[in-house]
């Protein structure tokens, strides 16, 4: 029930005031343009001499015109205070005052709510209200504010939906170690034009921004140091579709949240100098959120069409889950975009797909209980050469990086450890000074899967890296440009130094330049196409138990001795231990000519790398070693040399020159030519007995052969009595060529059988 008076204009009396009061009903002083006066001095002598004779419905004005100071303080009022659009002259003064109920709406005009100390049993409402001014009170020597609620003590809500606070330039709310037994509602078109505090805070229920309006000159926005919120936080759209804006920094250092934290359709902007930045911390210069040792229980949520421009410090903190879903964009171009250091998530941290990131995204010492999924993000711009720093980053399970963009700087995840594997498919990482991807130490529970159109444009390193399951490169491409300027150390593509791989490596790329280096790497198994590495790399002490194809449906031979020597051969600097490391995987799968082709290889690679004075003469004698021996790896080279050997000393003695020079001596001293005994030779002495009927002397001497002869100098484990029958005479023309050229036949054919029994006995034992 409403009392209208009938005279807007006369001042409103004690007895029109009481009677409404004690009839519990609402007192109407005018409409929006005629507001009848109430005397401030009345209002409280109603909360204190008269509040036996006031309704439990309390004192309930409209439309009124609050003459003079309200000064409530230090009053026990034990009913609802209630003032519906209307005026105040002076600021509202309620410190240490106790009431059922303060509501203070619609009212166009109030200087100030001063009501530090305040105890309100149910709701403190002031929706819909304009606040201006500032003051000073005991709470601060140094700062004004418009609504002061320093240790105010709320039993059910503090309403704010549709107020306007403007202090000037100074503070809209301080409110530090206010507490609330239900939700704080700054809602709907709550603007606030100053800086609203809430340091200490105690809020039993939500803490509700949705469609707020903050905007602060000072720096700081919204302040919720070590604030206790046992609901959830909600900074969205509000049933009208306004969204929130924040123009200042938000500081929820060492807050805590049971429940969520909602952000959706935010336009929060940091300030571009920090309030009282001598003394402000570094992390939060420029920072749009300001949260170290934030702890939310179920997790926090950016959605719908959030912007931050500035950096988000989440630091040290506990949260639930961390979502930041598409449509949503951070900005801080050249500083940390997302400051998650030693922070803890129980969950996933996902940044949603196609979400832009300008700046650096600090994991460093976080743990991730469950996944890191940044598919599809965008990443650039980042703050000393890292997209994202995630030193020492414990994750549980998997680090999703597929299809994202990254673009200046590189993905560092240097001594990480995940529980599963790391999927970078589809990404495209693009860092041409620098490493785009670095995973140096890092200790990987699943697979490392480059692949899919992956594309590197820098250098991938895995130094020392621990990857249990395989590193799988099909289809990707690691290009990194070459050094332009003089006296730059050289790039590769990806650098595995040291880098354990125990399930394999697929390295089915599209292309890779300029170099990789796998140096003291360790696989189980390498499946590639040795046609499609680099020009150079470096495989120095590279080892691994068999090769396979890089992926099924390729062409080509896995075991092709040819290619293997092919691929050797292109190592940046001669180093025997990839040779014999192929050669010792094809002897043990059962290809051991193919070993020995790799050791041949290995040795005329050797060959080529000879440098120093002597170059000439080893390099002919090693030619010479491989055209004979095959470096020993081909001892049936010798037979053909000996037979060839063979053929040459029996064609000699076939020469008539040579025949004609070979003698033999019978035990008479008869010397005896091709031909016959020769007269007059020897001590026999020819009575004119008629000649032998052979040219042996029927058994005289043995009978010569030419190729008996030569296999008798030449092999020197058989003897057929040809070459000690038989012997050139150096008195006769040629005697003295054939004398030396039999002995050498002899030697290099004593030389070559040696060899050859020395490689029987090599390939008795297995070797």
């Amino acid at each position: 029930m409403v009392a209208v008076v009938g005279d807007l204009m006369d001042k409103v009396g004690e007895a029109e005031l009481l009677a409404a009061a004690s009839a519990g009903q609402i007192l109407d002083c005018g409409d929006g343009d005629n507001r009848r006066p109430v005397d401030a001095a009345l209002v409280r002598r109603c909360c204190h001499q008269l509040k036996d004779q006031i309704d439990p419905r309390g004192v309930q004005l409209r439309n009124a015109t609050i003459a003079g100071i309200l000064d409530l303080a230090d009053l026990d009022v034990p009913f609802p205070l209630r003032f519906d659009d209307c005026e105040f002259d002076s600021p509202v003064r309620a410190e240490g005052a106790r009431f059922q109920e303060l509501a203070l709406t619609r009212c166009p005009r109030i200087p100030g709510l001063l009501a530090n100390g305040l105890r309100v049993g149910r709701d403190l409402d002031l929706s819909g209200s304009q606040i201006t001014g500032a003051h000073r009170t005991t709470a601060s020597f140094s700062r004004r504010a418009a609504v002061w609620l320093c240790e105010a003590e709320i039993g059910g809500r503090l309403r704010c939906v549709d107020t306007v606070i403007d202090p000037g330039g100074e503070r809209s709310i301080q409110a530090d170690r206010m507490k609330v037994g239900s939700s704080v509602w700054l809602r709907h078109r709550f603007t606030a034009l100053g800086y609203v505090r809430l340091i200490g805070a105690r809020i039993d229920g939500n803490l509700d921004l949705s469609g707020a309006l903050i905007e602060s000159a000072t720096g700081r926005a919204v302040n919720l140091d070590d604030a206790v919120i046992g609901g959830s936080v909600f900074v969205i759209n509000d049933p009208g579709d306004r969204s929130p804006v924040i123009r200042g920094r938000i500081d929820m250092g060492n807050a805590r949240v049971a429940g969520r934290f909602v952000i959706r359709n935010l336009t929060l902007v940091a300030p571009m100098a920090p309030a009282d930045a001598r003394y402000a911390r570094p992390q939060i210069r420029g920072s749009a959120l300001s949260a170290p040792r934030l702890s939310v229980g179920t997790g926090v949520t950016m959605e719908g069409s959030c912007r931050v421009d500035g950096g988000m410090d989440l630091s040290m903190s506990e949260l639930g889950s961390l979502y930041i879903g598409p449509g949503c964009s951070l900005y801080a171009g050249g500083r940390t975009a997302l400051d998650l250091t030693n922070a803890e998530l129980l969950s996933t941290f996902t940044l949603g797909e196609g979400v832009p990131v300008k700046g650096t995204v600090r994991l460093s010492g976080a743990r991730i209980h469950g996944n890191l999924c940044l598919r599809g993000a965008n990443l650039s711009d980042p703050d000393g050469g890292f997209l994202i720093a995630a030193q020492g980053l414990q994750l549980d399970g998997a680090a999703e990086l597929q299809n994202m963009t990254a673009t200046g700087g590189e993905l560092e995840f240097r001594s990480a450890t995940t529980g599963s594997a790391l999927s970078a498919a589809g990404a495209q990482l693009h860092n041409p000074d620098g490493y785009t991807l670095n995973l140096v130490q890092a200790n990987i529970k699943g697979s490392v899967r480059l692949t899919d159109d992956f594309e590197s444009i820098g250098s991938v390193t895995l130094d020392a890296a621990t990857i249990e399951g395989r590193l799988t490169c099909t289809r990707g491409v690691f290009d990194c440009p070459i050094p332009s300027g003089p006296g730059e150390p050289s790039k590769v593509a990806i650098e595995a130094i040291s880098a354990t791989i125990r399930g394999g490596m697929t390295l089915g790329w599209k292309t890779v330049s300029p170099s990789v280096d796998f140096t003291n790497a360790r696989t189980s198994f390498l499946a590639d196409d040795p046609l499609n590495w680099p020009s150079r790399f470096v495989i120095s002490g590279f080892t691994y138990d068999r090769f396979q194809q890089p992926w099924r449906g390729t062409s080509g031979w896995t075991w092709d001795h040819k290619a293997r020597c092919a691929w050797l051969s292109h190592q940046a600097a001669y180093d025997a231990g990839p040779y014999e490391q192929a050669a010792r995987v094809f002897r043990q799968h059962g290809y051991t000519a193919g070993a020995e082709e790799i050791l041949i290889a290995q040795r005329k690679h050797a060959r080529q790398a000879v440098t120093g004075q002597r170059t000439l003469l080893r390099r002919v004698r090693d030619t010479a070693y491989s055209a004979t021996l095959g470096y020993g790896y081909r001892p049936g080279r010798v037979l053909w040399l000996l037979a060839l050997l063979l053929v040459l000393v029996a064609g000699s003695l076939e020469i008539p020159a040579s025949r004609s020079a070979m003698r033999a001596t019978t035990s008479a001293g008869t010397v005896y030519s091709l031909q016959g005994p020769i007269p007059g030779a020897g001590s026999t002495v020819f009575t004119g007995v008629p000649p032998h009927s052979d040219a042996c002397g029927d058994g005289q001497v043995r009978c010569f052969s030419a190729v008996l002869y030569a296999i008798d100098t030449v092999l020197p484990l058989i003897s057929l009595d040809q070459r000690s029958t038989w012997y050139p005479d150096p008195h006769v023309r040629g005697g003295t060529f054939m004398k030396w050229w039999l002995n050498a036949a002899t030697l290099l054919g004593w030389l070559l059988s040696s060899i050859f029994v020395v490689s029987l006995a090599r390939l008795a034992r297995g070797t």
